[in-house]
């Protein structure tokens, strides 16, 4: 065997142990940090925070952001947060935790499928590949709903896989799994959860594969019934509560437009997914073109339906206009399962040019973070963060040249650094997510401006960041209008008031162009009508938008 699996982990362990092997790998790789790292990006501090005021409401079938419906996304992400709020408290870690749960319960059903398919062994290296694959890595510890829909998605494929072996006349436990997996899917993430699975089917049937199939043994009448009651129970109620609002916003907005108009007037890029798989599937991607050879050679049933699996995203984002790179992911553990059915694989001489040339791609990532870091009009508060991100690419693009060598020549040696390169990797991430925090904003604006009284009044003017929502534990009014400031802070009672200064995106800042917003003007002018309030400067970092941000906040209370 030439991929990294210990020689230790027999086939009767990986049948009688493997789940809490990869238990304890999933908690290894996902939990450093897990808490440290502040609420990213607008989805997350969204997620996080509806949650919360669900829990302020008492309500258990519409979400709640800001005050305001939030519509974007079905509601068991929001009740599988609630049941860790409630266990462990409202804080960062317990938000995340059922992402990570996900992700581990996604590499025990790869485990599982492989065991299916004659090799447990197969199954671990499968379940232990995911778990180190990097679109996993990064999505594996965010708090949304992208993981538990791919966990079902991987459940209801798996019953799929088991009726596809053996079809049945009956009703059976099998076809239970796959739609209750189908409907708590829909439940997760809307829709994608069905299209997946039934694009799968059919490239399977009519494309990879191309002979008959019973789809009567399937029983979709029965079965799709047993979905849509499951979706029903919640659906229903929530249409009706909200006047056909969940069903106009939030599948009219959030997914029929996203799908005809990119998000936030982003071009789409074609052949966007290909290239954004060289890191979203990294390292294994530079095994891909012999793992495929591998694979062709032994064409199967089961073959057919993995590389069905892994396609059918690919099929369904490539005609969508709004691009993100994790959007296929419920298509990779397709992906590692192809790549343990290649355990005896070795890496052919005319392959090893795109081996090499992947994990040479890798390795440019941190050499562009140490420039980026040392450039003298980078921020210096900046530079810990990409220095350190330049050290953790750096061992991911490590963890891939052992990857290729290992499938060339697995010695002692190699064996003993990639172990030692994994138990160093979450170290790293857990540097990086400090590094975060401290040049986070919102958290930055926190403890600045201190704790919230009910009765004050939020507001920011020309930035929208939800995560000022969650950190502050308060509702805000955002706004671009100067007069709206003027008017706040002249009414009597507390306020909080936060003005973007100025903000630079990362390419900015490199090319020395200046700011890319620039209010210093109407800043200015506000100050010196208000000369009784004291503001403070704050400097922020959002590293999921990569912009730099300078901020000037005050805390004013006028009296009746």
């Amino acid at each position: 065997m030439n991929l990294p699996l210990p020689a230790i982990l027999s086939e009767e362990k990986c049948q009688r142990h493997g789940w809490w092997l990869l238990l304890a790998v999933t908690a290894l790789l996902y939990l450093p940090g897990l808490g440290i790292l502040p609420m990213m990006d607008r989805d997350e501090p969204r997620f996080a925070h509806a949650t919360v005021e669900m829990m302020q409401r008492d309500s258990w079938l519409v979400p709640y952001f800001n005050g305001d419906y939030r519509f974007d996304k079905p509601p068991l992400t929001y009740w599988w947060m609630r049941l860790h709020y409630h266990l462990l408290g409202v804080h960062e870690f317990a938000a995340r935790l059922h992402t990570v749960v996900s992700t581990w319960l996604v590499a025990v059903f790869i485990l599982g499928i492989g065991q299916r398919l004659g090799s447990a062994r197969m199954g671990m290296l499968a379940g232990i590949a995911w778990l180190l694959t990097l679109q996993v890595l990064v999505h594996g510890r965010l708090c949304v709903a992208d993981m538990p829909m791919v966990l079902f998605v991987t459940m209801a494929l798996r019953a799929v896989l088991e009726l596809l072996m053996k079809p049945q006349r009956r009703f059976i436990r099998w076809h239970w799994v796959l739609f209750i997996a189908l409907g708590l899917g829909f439940l997760a993430k809307g829709p994608i959860a069905w299209i997946v699975p039934a694009l799968a089917l059919l490239l399977h049937r009519f494309v990879f594969w191309g002979r008959h199939t019973e789809w009567s043994s399937f029983h979709f009448g029965k079965g799709m019934t047993l979905a849509l009651a499951i979706v029903g129970l919640w659906g229903i109620p929530a249409l009706i509560q909200t006047g056909g609002l969940f069903w106009k916003v939030g599948m009219g907005e959030h997914v029929v437009e996203r799908g005809a108009s990119a998000l936030n007037g982003r071009f789409p890029v074609p052949g966007y997914y290909f290239v954004t798989a060289i890191l979203s599937l990294f390292p294994w991607i530079a095994l891909f073109p012999q793992i495929w050879r591998r694979v062709a050679q032994r064409w199967t049933m089961t073959n057919a339906l993995l590389l069905s699996w892994f396609v059918a995203p690919y099929v369904i984002f490539t005609f969508y206009a709004t691009q993100l790179p994790h959007y296929v992911m419920p298509g990779f553990p397709a992906a590692m399962l192809l790549l343990g059915k290649g355990l005896d694989l070795r890496v052919k001489s005319r392959w090893r040019w795109w081996s090499w040339g992947v994990v040479a791609a890798m390795a440019l990532a941190p050499l562009i973070a140490l420039c980026a870091g040392l450039h003298p009009a980078m921020p210096p508060a900046l530079r810990p963060l990409l220095l350190h991100g330049a050290l953790t690419l750096t061992l991911i693009a490590f963890v891939g040249w052992l990857v290729v060598k290992l499938s060339q020549r697995g010695t002692r040696t190699a064996y003993g650094a990639l172990a030692v390169a994994v138990i160093c990797l979450p170290l790293s991430f857990a540097i990086v997510m400090r590094d975060i925090r401290n040049i986070h904003p919102a958290v930055q604006l926190r403890c600045v401006l201190g704790p919230v009284a009910p009765n004050t009044q939020c507001l920011g003017w020309q930035f929208t960041e939800p995560s000022l929502v969650y950190h502050f534990d308060h509702p805000w009014r955002f706004t671009s209008k100067q007069e709206t400031v003027e008017k706040q802070l002249r009414k009597p009672g507390d306020t909080i008031l936060v003005m973007l200064r100025r903000e630079w995106t990362l390419s900015h800042t490199l090319r020395n162009d200046g700011p890319a917003k620039d209010f210093s003007k109407e800043v200015d002018q506000v100050l010196a009508a208000h000369p009784e309030f004291h503001p403070v400067e704050v400097h922020g970092f959002n590293a999921a938008r990569s912009s730099w941000v300078e901020l000037m906040a005050l805390r004013a209370a006028v009296s009746p």
